[in-house]
């Protein structure tokens, strides 16, 4: 049994009648998500405000050390997206740092190496998961860039500073 171009033309419509459906459908299910999206973000912008906030008052009170370890208690129990709180580590810690004057500590640490390497001795000894290790990491590297902020250059970087 052949087609007639009369069927022919009744299936493509039907087709093109699919395919519109199937395109709106992703249209609204896109504008569901792209405001899911929005609403989460601006959760995780608020939380990671009032967290400055937090990590301001602790360091005014705490060692580096206290803020290292309130960091990486913090990250997995952060509410908002992971990625945006991962990324706040930095910030997070040199709000905690600027609490208070971190002269002392950081002259203590300068025999501390001036690579990547510095906190990862710390951090291993931490028995840390993957992503918190890297947290670690990243927030010894904030204390290293806040030492260095304030004329605190690591041992093996100041004979090439002069």
């Amino acid at each position: 049994m052949s087609q007639t171009p009369s069927d022919s033309a009744q299936t493509s419509n039907k087709t093109k009648h699919k395919a519109w459906w199937v395109l709106g459908a992703l249209a609204v299910l896109s504008i569901l998500m792209a405001g899911l999206t929005s609403v989460t973000y601006r959760q995780t912008e608020v939380h990671l405000i009032e967290m400055y906030t937090y990590f301001k008052d602790l360091g005014s009170n705490g060692t580096a050390e206290k803020c290292i370890d309130e960091v990486i208690q913090w990250v997995p129990k952060c509410d908002g997206m992971k990625a945006l709180c991962e990324g706040a580590v930095p910030r997070i810690m040199d709000s905690c740092l600027a609490g208070q004057n971190r002269a002392s500590e950081c002259a203590a640490l300068t025999n501390r190496p001036a690579d990547a390497h510095f906190g990862f001795k710390e951090c291993e000894v931490r028995k840390l998961s993957r992503s918190l290790n890297k947290v670690c990491g990243n927030s010894y590297k904030a204390l290293d860039l806040h030492c260095r902020a304030i004329g605190y250059l690591p041992a093996s970087v100041e004979k090439y500073a002069k």
